[in-house]
């Protein structure tokens, strides 16, 4: 649901959005993807646009499917934005659907967050943040759902992938052998994690230092 109510100007263009899962005539709405807003700039802080809406399934053959959703906030000057994570399970007791993860990061300084919907880490949740301090590389978290599923951080470990580079690789996969390392998934001389989405310029995976190229 779009709300634009007041008049578009140079940095809020469209409005804001929120999100509504409907059983019925009765819709219930999540107004807080992002957790802090600050007032001085609420139009940066607030959900405008849809990045990514779908089913995933935390175990193998279609088993516990959730809820995806991605939003960004408004684009700054720079092509910044927040973007919010959101991750829903079907509760069948209540007919309702709960949130069982919620994140947020910028967009500038390749960080993501991927939930994993294949492989042994699927189910998980990984995310990469920039370190704020040299050398630049990144912090690499796993969240996993505990037995009420909610999702809870398993991993944190700072990057062995540094920031700019030169690996085509997004930080997640170039990280992905230390990751499953990590959960004894992976061991040196076992075949390289293949990426699910190949950069067209990656012909053949290598490792070096820890980092897969």
């Amino acid at each position: 649901m779009q709300n634009n109510a007041k008049p578009p100007d140079e940095f809020n263009d469209v409005g804001p959005i929120y999100f509504c899962l409907v059983n019925g005539i009765r819709p219930d709405c999540d107004l807080h993807l992002y957790r802090k807003v600050n007032a001085d700039v609420a139009w940066y802080s607030t959900p405008y646009y849809l990045r990514e809406s779908k089913i995933v399934y935390a175990d193998p053959n279609g088993a516990n499917p959730r809820l995806l959703v991605q939003a960004d906030g408004p684009h700054s000057g720079d092509g910044d934005c927040w973007i919010a994570t959101a991750l829903y399970r079907y509760d069948g007791s209540a007919d309702r659907f709960v949130r069982v993860y919620l994140n947020q990061t910028g967009h500038n300084n390749n960080q993501a967050t991927r939930f994993a919907e294949s492989g042994p880490l699927q189910g998980d949740i990984i995310v990469n943040d920039p370190t704020m301090n040299a050398p630049y590389g990144y912090w690499i978290e796993v969240y996993r759902a505990n037995n009420a599923g909610e999702y809870k951080q398993v991993l944190r470990y700072r990057s062995r992938t540094r920031y700019n580079d030169g690996n085509p690789l997004a930080a997640i996969d170039s990280e992905m052998p230390a990751i499953l390392g990590h959960f004894n998934l992976w061991k040196p001389g076992d075949p390289l994690p293949v990426p699910p989405h190949m950069p067209t310029r990656c012909h053949q995976l290598s490792i070096s230092s820890g980092e897969e190229w």
